[in-house]
């Protein structure tokens, strides 16, 4: 069905017919696509429920799409909107371990509810988008604005960005994104509730709940290509069993006021520089509060931080001390409670400055390696 002019479909189920790659197609600009309550439904999850490729300014909205490879899938694309959508049971296979994108990225994503690509200034708004492998997949998309989304129990990942940026993520709900390999009780095989990966720079991840899934926030640097200059605030990442927030190999992140509790770690960033942790509430996690290795230049203050095994350490090995040595750290303004072994560790580290730390009932305040 190729719908090139403002449409409102009639209150039914639709189902794709047998060989069809998308039950409806979108080419024209401007059309508005009103569901009006209709069901699109795949059935066996392959195709797409709509696809809109090559057009400006389609707007859909108000309907219920299931049962499809992806849901809804766009590319090339610029002034799109999805909202008051319900796209959830699509591609969502259970048993599945560690994917296959470890080093090099899946552009053409894995499937789920809304995947779009290419795509500038779209707009995905309160929509329900849980219940699939991945949610919602950004794929080479820049200035677009995702809020007020539910995409809560995907197999994989509620919200993902990928070399896309200067986006706004704000006020979504992604919590329960998780999937176990079956090894230990905390390998969830790099599910999580947001990700970004490589290229993602600048953009505002803000308000956002992320609990219970494998990890919160992920910052994943395939082949150590980086997400840079993301403000990240106001999100609540806890009950992890790997890492409330986590960012690799990245630059220029800023970490400010966000809830980083009962995770395995609150936040781990690894290899990060020039980052900013301000004002984050970090307790009770299993083993640390802030994990940094081979970090530099990054400052981490006024954060409160309690009941950790180790509230922050900092550590180098010898093994990349030369390319990326731990150094030059700036600890201030924080308080620590409660530490099972140390306020502060650190090993291997050079320039570590602390001043106006306030601590209380630790094992130890600092200790250094």
């Amino acid at each position: 069905m190729k719908i090139s002019s403002p449409t409102r479909l009639p209150p039914k189920r639709y189902t794709s017919q047998t060989g069809e790659r998308w039950l409806i197609e979108i080419t024209t600009d401007g059309v508005e696509l009103d569901l009006a309550g209709a069901v699109l439904d795949g059935e066996d999850f392959r195709g797409y429920g709509v696809y809109i490729h090559d057009c400006e300014g389609v707007v859909i909205r108000n309907g219920l799409i299931k049962g499809f490879h992806y849901g809804i899938r766009a590319e090339r694309v610029k002034n799109l909107t999805i909202s008051g959508c319900v796209v959830t049971e699509n591609y969502n296979p259970p048993g599945i371990g560690w994917l296959a994108d470890t080093a090099r990225p899946e552009t053409e994503g894995f499937g789920g509810g809304v995947y779009i690509r290419d795509g500038v200034g779209c707009v995905v708004e309160n929509n329900e988008i849980g219940g699939n492998f991945n949610g919602l997949d950004l794929v080479h998309c820049t200035g677009g604005t995702v809020r007020a989304n539910g995409a809560s129990g995907c197999g994989n990942v509620g919200i993902h960005l990928l070399d896309s940026g200067r986006n706004t993520i704000e006020g979504n709900r992604a919590n329960r994104c998780i999937r176990h390999a079956g090894r230990f009780w905390n390998d969830t095989a790099d599910s999580a509730g947001i990700l970004l990966e490589e290229y993602s720079h600048e953009n505002r991840i803000v308000g956002n709940t992320m609990c219970y899934s494998g990890d919160g926030l992920f910052i994943r640097a395939n082949n150590r290509h980086s997400s840079n200059g993301n403000y990240v605030a106001r999100n609540d990442g806890s009950f992890s069993p790997n890492n409330a927030f986590e960012a690799v190999f990245s630059e220029g992140n800023i970490f400010e006021d966000n809830t980083a509790d009962y995770s395995n770690y609150g936040f781990w960033l690894g290899y990060s520089r020039n980052t900013v942790l301000r004002n984050n509430r970090v307790r009770l996690n299993r083993l640390d509060g802030i994990a940094i290795e081979h970090g530099r230049d990054n400052t981490i203050e006024r954060n409160d931080i309690a009941g950790n095994r180790t509230g922050i350490r900092l550590w180098g090995d010898d093994r990349d001390h030369e390319t990326d040595p731990s150094r030059d750290y700036r600890v201030s303004g924080n308080v620590i409670t409660d530490s099972v072994e140390a306020a502060i560790r650190y090993s291997n580290t050079e320039g570590v400055l602390l001043e106006d730390n306030t601590f209380q009932g630790n094992a130890e305040d600092v200790m250094e390696e």
